[in-house]
């Protein structure tokens, strides 16, 4: 037994401890128990207060030791009023924290001892919840159920039209992805890996291929032992195009080193490919002859070149529209003529917009080009040097040569036998796009004119020779400009060719990035040709994403899928720019952007949580003399006064955390209020975003749906958020119902004061997507990195989760081509008339701004039930979606109808049908 002095003693230190602890100094606390049990060795309290600690810690090991050691002497010790309820909480406690560690045999044992009701069946409902995935043959491998939810939940809203756009020409400043940082760091023996998401015209692929060249140049050493480079986009079409492009410089240079006669005209056959909306019938034959030869080897299984690796799958899309490109449907508004007028007409009106806004057209016009820019605005084409023709397209050198002495009549010959002999340039066309587009469900196409109806290809070639070469004195040609462009693209992929690999993937950024973080995309699972892709890299150098962000939840996208992807042996990032809505962020505009997409502006607090870090804008070629400057100088951003959003490019430094997790103390946790704060705004956010126009020249899109949710959990817990707290979020949302200082959303895009506004406390139900929450958080309990306690029945076995399908009837519908759907479940035994337009978020809606205004009753809210996860099949007009059958069922025995409705303008886009109409496809094991 302690003497008397250590008792008092010990006491002294507990209570300060008591008083540390309230003041979340958790550390003081710790060490004031550890004193106190020194002290009273004997004494279960500060054994139990330790454990505290270490639970609130989240380190959940030492606090069931610490619990367990407590219990022991327990056994021992007086048995009083306090030490039974110390007992209670410490069974209680030792419960969660097996919950949390994902022992779920001792938790299940440790129920026997926890005297609250509805703990105890949380704890055994949860752990049997979770046991049936962890024992579930399709799921009890974590990789091969991870693939599965990769495949079948789609981590968007869906689009109404689901063929993507095709941008044949590229729109953004070219970006050369060896900048300064990295060539400073890279060596000869270092293996450099890039990614291009996005890569469309293959301008930013094809730069950084000639700064690799011309960086040895300079030198006079290898920049690096090898490089790989993985361009990824998700239109076939324009990996089709590179390709094509790869196989002509490929063999131009061949026949150029064999001197054989014609080669010379290869550039200029590529410049017209690149930059040409009409092209000669020669050009077209070389084009073919090239579509040809690729399509043989693909459909072979054949590698094209030993660096270039195209995996099954994605050969089979590029095969596909290669096909196409060798004869495009017998259509007027493919044909030459039809091109010709519309994009001159397209042109024209972007010049009127620009005179009206600017006050001048922002091309730069080099004065040697000014003829080709007359030309090209009279004929909406462009004519290649006399020499080129001569051999190419004899018939047409004296027309032109009447033309260029300025002849009216000329130039009407020149069209006409233009319209009669040249043609579309067939990889400007997607072909499955725009007769999607034109079949589909947007109701101009049927008034359309054959000049509407012609592809989006309209593009200046003279602004493409701006982004290409620096202005010269020497310019008198476009093609010629942009052939020896190619000349110098041709000669470093031979210079680099035995060092290097090109992998070219079809696939949407955040699904290719998060398979490559786990090890499980398919592409890479078998050979092409006599390529192994087994060994390609993981980590990334360098990751470009283009502007694919605006369309996929910006900066929190950008961070959750792009950063651990990451190199950190060495210095790395990423990069985007922001081209859709840039007059959106106003004042401080990248605080603005930041907390629109991430609910989160302090840069700190992003480096922190994220690893990441916005690094201020460079020159990245001052070191580098002419002319290697001048060649490179149009890869540098040209945003208005340097912002990113107006053309430039925000880089993200990885940042390398100095310790492996966050930790409490020391101001790197967001406090616990703060963080449910966050996480519920974050979820209404999701859930109900702001209203906003159908059509908009900066529109914000608000594509995320709930499993980004599960995602950004995820990370925190990687982080170091403790289990437990997460839990408390997770089991709220299952319970439908929550206390927060957050908001839904009050205007489109959020401003750091929207984010940083704490709001009065308030119960919100949460109901209409608990049974889309309880489903998802199911099928995700075995990849989330901790454990939690749901309520009663809200986890689901993969037996209890099926996939459901319901075909709409008929309907028209604009501005398809949005990820702003969702499907919505009515009970019309509850009100037969169903809210339409803001009426619906409004119903929906949980605050003091809706309380006089029409808002439900909570019981109201639970006869609404929200799916923003399923896919949507245009052509059959099928929603498909994953749910809990028991959820599916109580529906199809009551009055429910399901609906498409968008989140946009919260408008219904089908007519109701019947749940019981819905069919169940399979379980999630089958």
């Amino acid at each position: 037994m302690a003497p008397e002095d250590d008792v008092t003693r010990a006491d002294e230190a507990r209570k300060r401890g008591n008083d540390l602890y309230k003041q979340g100094n958790l550390a003081g606390a710790e060490t004031a128990y550890k004193q106190a049990a020194t002290l009273a060795p004997q004494d279960p309290t500060p054994l139990a207060n330790l454990s505290s600690v270490k639970f609130e810690l989240g380190q959940y090991g030492e606090a069931i030791s610490f619990i367990r050691q407590s219990l022991e002497l327990a056994e021992n010790a007086p048995v009083d009023e306090a030490a039974e309820r110390r007992n209670k909480a410490l069974y209680a406690r030792l419960a969660k924290c097996y919950m949390y560690e994902f022992d779920l045999d001792k938790a299940r044992e440790v129920t026997e001892q926890v005297s609250d009701p509805e703990l105890k069946e949380s704890v055994t409902s949860t752990a049997d919840g979770l046991s049936s995935w962890l024992s579930s043959e399709t799921s009890k491998d974590q990789k091969v159920h991870r693939s599965r939810v990769f495949d079948r939940l789609p981590r968007y809203k869906p689009q109404l039209q689901d063929i993507p756009e095709y941008f044949a020409i590229s729109h953004d400043y070219v970006e050369n992805l060896l900048d300064g940082k990295l060539r400073e760091s890279c060596s000869a023996d270092a293996s450099l890996s890039f990614m291009l998401c996005g890569s469309g015209d293959a301008r930013h692929l094809f730069m950084t291929l000639v700064a690799l060249q011309l960086q040895e140049s300079k030198t006079g050493k290898q920049v690096c032992k090898d490089v790989h480079l993985t361009i990824l986009d998700l239109n076939p079409a324009s990996l089709a195009r590179t390709i094509v492009f790869f196989d002509m410089m490929s063999r131009y240079t061949l026949l150029k080193s064999r001197d054989v006669p014609g080669s010379q005209d290869a550039p200029v056959v590529m410049a017209y490919l690149y930059a040409g909306h009409v092209i000669p019938a020669a050009v077209n034959q070389k084009l073919q002859d090239h579509i040809e030869g690729i399509i043989d080897s693909l459909e072979a299984g054949e590698a094209l070149f030993d660096w270039l690796f195209v995996p099954s799958e994605t050969a089979k899309q590029v095969v596909r529209v290669l096909k196409q490109w060798q004869k495009l449907p017998d259509k007027p508004y493919y044909q030459a003529k039809t091109v010709r007028k519309a994009v001159g007409d397209r042109l024209r009106m972007h010049r009127v917009r620009q005179k009206l806004k600017f006050g001048r057209v922002m091309t730069n016009i080099p004065p040697g080009l000014k003829g080709d820019m007359k030309t090209f605005k009279e004929l909406t084409v462009l004519l290649p040097e006399k020499g080129f023709l001569e051999r190419r397209d004899r018939r047409l050198v004296p027309l032109v040569e009447r033309y260029l002495t300025g002849s009216t009549d000329a130039a009407k010959e020149v069209g006409d036998y233009i319209d009669a002999n040249w043609v579309t340039n067939p990889t400007l066309v997607d072909v499955d796009y725009t007769e999607s587009t034109l079949d589909g469900l947007e109701l101009w196409a049927r008034e359309a004119s054959d000049e509407d109806k012609v592809p989006s290809m309209e593009s200046d070639p003279i602004e493409i020779v701006n982004r290409l070469s620096p202005p010269s004195p020497n310019m008198k040609n476009t093609l010629d400009v942009i052939g020896k462009f190619f000349k110098f693209v041709s000669a470093s992929t031979v210079v680099f060719s035995s060092r290097l690999k090109i992998e070219a993937l079809v696939g949407e950024m955040s699904d290719v990035l998060e398979r490559i973080r786990y090890d499980c995309l398919d592409a890479r699972s078998e050979p092409a040709g006599e390529i192994d892709a087994c060994g390609f890299p993981r980590k990334y150098d360098r990751i470009f994403m283009s502007n694919i962000p605006d369309y996929v939840g910006g900066l929190l996208t950008a961070a959750m899928y792009g950063r651990p992807l990451l190199r950190e042996d060495s210095p790395s990032n990423l990069r985007f720019t922001v081209l859709l809505n840039p007059p959106m962020f106003t004042g401080d505009s990248d605080s603005h952007f930041q907390a629109e997409y991430l609910l989160m502006h302090d840069d700190q607090r992003i480096s922190d949580h994220f690893s990441l870090k916005r690094r201020d804008p460079e020159n990245i070629f001052d070191s580098l003399p002419a002319p290697m400057a001048d060649l490179l100088s149009m890869m540098q951003p040209g945003g208005l006064d340097g912002h990113p959003g107006a053309g430039g490019y925000f880089t993200w430094d990885a940042v390398v955390p100095e310790k492996e997790k966050l930790t409490h103390g020391e101001d790197d946790l967001l406090p616990r209020p703060a963080l449910e704060k966050w996480l519920y705004a974050l979820f209404l956010k999701i859930c109900l975003p702001y209203p906003r126009e159908r059509f908009s020249d900066r529109p914000v899109m608000a594509p995320l749906n709930l499993t980004a949710f599960l995602r950004l959990l995820a990370l925190l817990s990687e982080r170091g958020y403790p289990a437990h707290w997460l839990s408390g979020v997770v089991a709220a949302l299952c319970g439908g119902e929550v206390e927060t200082t957050a908001r839904a959303p009050r205007r489109v895009a959020a401003d750091p004061a929207e984010v940083d506004a704490v709001h009065p406390a308030r119960k919100m139900s949460v109901a209409p997507w608990r049974a889309e929450f309880t489903t998802l958080l199911s099928v995700w309990s075995r990849l989330l990195p901790f454990g939690f306690v749901a309520p009663p029945g809200a986890l689901v076995g993969p037996r209890d989760v099926a996939e459901y399908s319901v075909e709409f009837p008929a309907f028209e519908e604009e501005q398809v081509r949005v990820p702003h759907f969702v499907l919505v479940f009515w009970d019309s035994k509850y009100r037969t008339q169903i809210p339409n337009g803001r009426g619906m978020r409004r119903a929906l809606l949980d605050d003091e701004t809706v309380e006089t205004v029409g808002g439900l009753t909570d019981l109201g809210r639970r006869s609404i039930r929200v799916v923003s996860v399923f896919k949507y099949v245009p052509a059959a007009r099928m929603a498909s979606w994953w749910c809990r059958a028991d959820v599916m069922r109580e529906m199809t025995d009551g009055e429910w109808g399901v609906y498409v409705w968008r989140t946009d303008t919260w408008e219904q886009v089908t007519k109701g049908v019947g749940v019981k109409d819905v069919r169940e496809l399979r379980t999630w094991e089958q």
